[in-house]
C-alpha cells in the first residue's frame, strides 16, 4: 500500500468511519448521489426506514464489492468510494435515534479500520502466491493518464457539438506536444518540468467552462423562485454545518496521508507521486459534480459527507508534508466544507443565470465516466496481458461483454481492475495444477 500504517493513520480511518456513519444515521450526509433524494421522501414521512436501508444498500455495495476494493487494491491506495458508500449502509442500517447514533458511529469506526488493515493483509496474501502479479496490477492505471485529458473535448461536444468538441480535442492535443518539448526550462538554476499530461487537461477545463458559460439563455429568476421552495432543506443543512465541517477535514486530512484517493485517476497519479496532475484531475471532477451534489442537497436537505469533492484538491498537494500537511489539510478541509454550504443559496440562483453550467455537470460526469471505462478496460487488458500473455485479453474482452448481459452488471471502469485481480489468481489455481509453469 501507499499509505503507511501507524497511529496518526489509524486513527484518521476510524475518525472518518464513525463521522461517515454519523451523519448517514443521522440523515444528514451520504455519499451517493443516488440514495441522497431518497431522504426527501423519508424526512418527509412518504417512505420508512427499511425502504431506505433497501435502496441505500442496492446503490452502494455493488459498487463497494465490485468497484471500491478492486480499484483500491491495484492503486495502493483506498479510493474514497469504499469506505464512504459503505458508510452510508452502515448508517442507515441502525434507527436514527440516541442508540442508533452510537452504534452506527461505533462500527463505522471499526470498519474503517478493518478496512485499512484488511487492503494490507489482501496485498500480504497476493504477495505469498507462487505467481506474484501484485507489479503488473500498476498497469491497469497507466494510460488513466494518457487518457483523461480527452473528457473536456468530449464534454463539450457534448453540450456544444462535435465541432467545437473536435477543435478543444485538436487543441489538446497540441498544447500537450507543446509542453512535451518545451515544458522543461530553468529559472534561476532552478528546473522546472510541466508536465504535458497535466497542462493540456488545465487548459481542456478551461476550454470546456468557457463553452459552458456561453451556453444557453440566461434565466429569469424562475428556477431561483423553485429554490425557494427549499429553503428548509438548505437551512437544515446549514445547521448541521460544525459536523459537515469536521468530515470535510477529514476526508482532505485522509487524502494528504494518502489514505484515501479522490477517484481513479487521481489514485493512480497519487500513487505515481504526480500530484499536480492529481490535483488538475480532482479538480475536473469537482466542477462535473457541483451541480449534481449541490442540487440532490438542496432537495434532498441531505449534503455529501465530503462536499463537491473540492476538499480533495488543497489535499493532495499537501501530500509529503507531514503531520503539519495533514493538520493544515484538515483546517482547509473544514474550511471548504464551510464555504460550500454557505454558497447552497447562492449556487442555486446561479444556475438560474447560466443554465449551461449545470448542464456541464451532467455532460462532465458523462465524459469522465465514458473515458474512464476505456483508459480502464484497456489499462486491464495490458494489466492482464502482462500477467499472462496468452490468456489476458480474452479474458478482459470476455468478461467485459459477459458483464453486459449480466441482471445485475458491475460498473463498467471497475471491470478492468476485476479482470487483472482474478486473472491472477486463476493464473496460480492453473500453476498448482501443473497447467501454468513459471518460465
Amino acid at each position: 500500500m501507499v499509505y503507511e500504517v501507524n497511529f496518526i493513520t489509524v486513527l484518521v480511518m476510524a475518525l472518518l468511519g464513525a463521522v461517515a456513519a454519523y451523519l448517514s444515521n443521522q440523515n444528514v450526509a451520504v455519499f451517493n448521489d443516488g440514495t441522497r433524494p431518497m431522504y426527501g421522501p423519508y424526512l418527509s414521512g412518504q417512505t420508512d426506514r427499511k425502504t431506505l436501508f433497501a435502496t441505500s444498500f442496492a446503490l452502494s455495495f455493488g459498487l463497494v464489492i465490485g468497484f471500491g476494493l478492486p480499484t483500491s487494491i491495484a492503486g495502493g491506495i483506498i479510493i474514497i468510494h469504499t469506505i464512504l458508500l459503505a458508510c452510508d449502509i452502515i448508517g442507515v442500517c441502525f434507527p436514527d435515534d440516541n442508540k442508533g447514533k452510537i452504534l452506527s458511529s461505533i462500527a463505522g469506526a471499526v470498519f474503517g479500520v478493518i478496512l485499512m488493515f484488511g487492503m494490507q493483509l489482501i496485498i500480504d496474501l497476493f504477495a505469498m502466491m507462487p505467481v506474484d502479479f501484485l507489479g503488473n496490477l500498476s498497469t491497469v492505471g497507466d494510460l488513466v493518464i494518457t487518457l483523461f485529458v480527452v473528457f473536456p473535448a468530449l464534454a463539450v461536444a457534448y453540450q456544444s457539438g462535435f465541432k467545437n468538441g473536435a477543435i478543444v480535442l485538436g487543441l489538446t492535443m497540441l498544447v500537450k506536444q507543446l509542453f512535451a518539448l518545451y515544458g522543461t526550462f530553468t529559472i534561476n538554476n532552478v528546473t522546472v518540468a510541466l508536465n504535458s499530461d497535466g497542462m493540456a487537461l488545465l487548459f481542456g477545463i478551461i476550454a470546456m467552462v468557457v463553452f459552458a458559460a456561453k451556453t444557453g439563455k440566461k434565466g429569469d429568476g424562475s428556477t431561483a423562485e423553485v429554490f425557494k421552495v427549499f429553503e428548509k432543506n438548505i437551512e437544515r443543512i446549514k445547521k448541521n454545518m460544525v459536523i459537515l465541517a469536521v468530515a470535510g477535514g477529514l476526508v482532505a486530512a485522509a487524502t494528504t496521508l494518502c489514505i484515501v484517493a479522490e477517484g481513479p485517476a487521481s489514485l493512480t497519479l497519487t500513487a505515481n507521486g504526480q500530484y499536480t496532475e492529481a490535483a488538475i484531475v480532482a479538480l475536473g471532477r469537482c466542477l462535473g459534480f457541483i451541480p449534481l451534489v449541490m442540487t440532490t442537497s438542496i432537495i434532498s436537505g441531505v449534503y455529501s459527507p465530503c462536499g463537491t469533492k473540492a476538499v480533495h484538491i488543497p489535499a493532495i498537494l499537501l501530500i509529503n508534508m507531514g503531520l503539519m500537511g495533514a493538520a493544515g489539510s484538515f483546517v482547509i478541509g473544514c474550511l471548504i466544507m464551510v464555504i460550500e454550504v454557505l454558497l447552497l443559496g447562492f449556487i442555486a440562483k446561479g444556475m438560474d443565470q447560466f443554465p449551461g453550467m449545470k448542464e456541464l455537470g451532467d455532460n462532465t460526469r458523462t465524459a469522465m465516466s465514458k473515458t474512464l471505462d476505456i483508459a480502464l478496460l484497456v489499462g486491464g487488458m495490458m494489466a492482464a496481458n502482462a500477467i499472462a500473455p496468452t490468456l489476458g485479453y480474452v479474458w478482459i474482452i470476455g468478461l467485459h461483454f459477459l458483464n453486459q448481459t449480466a441482471k445485475k452488471p458491475v460498473p463498467s471502469m471497475a471491470i478492468g481492475p476485476i479482470g487483472a485481480i482474478t486473472l491472477g489468481i486463476i493464473v496460480n489455481i492453473l500453476h498448482l495444477i501443473g497447467l501454468f509453469p513459471i518460465a
